[in-house]
């Protein structure tokens, strides 16, 4: 238990400064005081929770865990003209906010049921069955109110088997895409962070469309540029090499574009040099001069694999003893229920926490074309971890976006858990979407400002649309016909 919580708290990815305050989500002060510079979320003052396309934010105060208070209003959104700042929302749609916040971290503070959840579930309400039309009860001042918002019908509400036949998912990933494709640089990425850049780029190589395949192929020929076979020691290289690999032999197996071969062997042959004794890898390649950091790590360890199990799809050679090390490594940290902690040691404690690692896992063993039954099977276990503990999809540590995006997907090999996982987060996807079709990056229980102060809205919308285009089933790790190249 020390070593999973000093890995929960003092762990911190994708940066090298460190966070001056402890991971409880939704403090007084906290997050609420954090501020970015990109964007229309550069105007709202704080970090704060995003209402739907009401065009709102509010906080959750301590000292009033059961209140939604009105902190911004974006102006021509269907809250403007009705809430004000300082607006207390006690409840919706007729229902008061019955279950306070939890305040805090671990699994018994997971779980957004109270004013965040029901909120969202009143957004699908009412623009499906209540015709856009939302109701909200306000305190404002000393006066009680009752106060009308038109959200309209454009979205409706999403079907019982969203994403799939989804007419709303089919509306918001047309619009995602489209911000997508606007937001791309002309080098090819869209952020100088390659979790960004990976996720942009999967979301449009998998949504089948062939009108999103030039940019597709500018985003390749970017982490190809930016990769080698050359071990340096500056920044989080493990990081980059991991999922720039998986997107390229994502794309390879799409395209079938020879040049990518000769890039991915670059790549393998740094995962190759990158790999700690004990078959994982860290924020650093292995034997760097200082120390690695937090040492081998099993979310950058599964990143690894799946970009190794792609090479082998697309017809790769992979070190078969070296292969078989990072499965090693990661069954030492996954306890019996499949759920993957932060680094090795972790087998025998049977309790959980945040997902990301566990839905890394999945796809990676899911990906493996070698390894049979048990890699099928580890797989599967790890989906069901998720499934049956679908409360802390938006908490994973570190980077929640990144930890959305391997949660969602690594319920796949499981329909049945990936159908859990999304029934219980219909609030989530209601919640963090904004009045122009983009989604937002919600302060969650970790609370690690890197992503919003980057960009709020560009890796949210990025990862919604990767999640919410599985129904396409085009890349391997969504579900795509299995392929392995001859």
């Amino acid at each position: 238990m020390k070593r999973k919580s000093i890995a929960l708290i003092a762990c911190v990815l994708f940066t090298v400064m460190a966070i001056s305050h402890p991971a409880f989500a939704l403090r007084k002060n906290q997050p609420w005081n954090r501020t970015t510079k990109v964007g229309p979320d550069a105007k709202t003052g704080g970090w704060y929770l995003n209402l739907g396309i009401t065009g709102a934010r509010a906080m959750i105060r301590m000292d009033a865990p059961k209140v939604l208070e009105v902190t911004y209003v974006f102006k021509g959104t269907p809250a403007d003209g009705h809430l004000q700042v300082g607006d207390k929302i006690t409840s919706v749609n007729g229902r008061a906010f019955q279950q306070a916040h939890k305040f805090g971290y671990g699994v018994k503070f997971f779980g957004y049921e109270g004013p965040i959840m029901d909120f969202g579930n009143a957004l699908e309400e009412s623009q499906g069955e209540l015709k856009g039309q939302l109701t909200v009860n306000i305190d404002r001042g000393k006066s009680l109110q009752t106060v009308k918002l038109d959200l309209g019908t454009k979205y409706g509400s999403f079907s019982n088997t969203y994403p799939y036949n989804c007419e709303k998912t089919d509306k918001i990933l047309a619009e995602l895409y489209a911000y997508l494709l606007k937001s791309q640089r002309d080098d090819g990425f869209w952020h100088g962070r390659p979790h960004i850049n990976a996720f942009a780029a999967l979301a449009l190589l998998g949504s089948g469309n062939p009108k999103h395949l030039p940019a597709a192929k500018r985003s390749a020929e970017a982490m190809a540029k930016s990769t080698n076979d050359k071990i340096s020691y500056g920044g989080l290289d493990c990081w980059k090499y991991g999922m720039y690999g998986a997107y390229l032999g994502e794309y390879y197996l799409i395209t079938k574009e020879k040049w990518v071969l000769a890039e991915l062997e670059e790549i393998n042959s740094w995962l190759h040099k990158a790999q700690m004794e004990n078959g994982g890898w860290g924020h650093r390649p292995a034997n760097r001069p200082g120390g690695n950091g937090y040492g081998a790590i099993n979310v950058i360890t599964m990143q690894a694999k799946m970009a190794w199990a792609l090479m082998l799809r697309c017809g790769l050679k992979v070190d078969e003893d070296k292969y078989a090390a990072a499965h090693a490594f990661v069954d030492k940290g996954t306890n019996q229920i499949g759920y993957v902690w932060y680094k090795d040691g972790g087998k025998r404690n049977p309790k959980y926490a945040d997902m990301g690692r566990t839905g890394a896992s999945a796809i990676a063993h899911y990906l493996s074309p070698v390894g049979g039954k048990t890699y099928a099977d580890f797989a599967k276990l790890n989906a069901s971890c998720i499934g049956n503990n679908p409360t802390t999809f938006a908490d994973t540590h570190g980077s929640p976006l990144l930890g959305i995006a391997w949660t969602g997907l690594g319920a796949l090999p499981d329909p049945s858990m990936f159908r859990k996982l999304m029934d219980h987060n219909r609030w989530h996807f209601a919640l963090a979407q904004c009045p122009e079709g983009t989604f937002y990056y919600q302060p969650n229980r970790d609370n690690n400002p890197q992503d919003y102060a980057a960009d709020p809205r560009l890796c949210a919308s990025a990862v919604t649309a990767l999640i919410l285009g599985v129904k396409h089933k085009r890349l391997q790790m969504t579900g795509a016909p299995l392929i392995t190249a001859k």
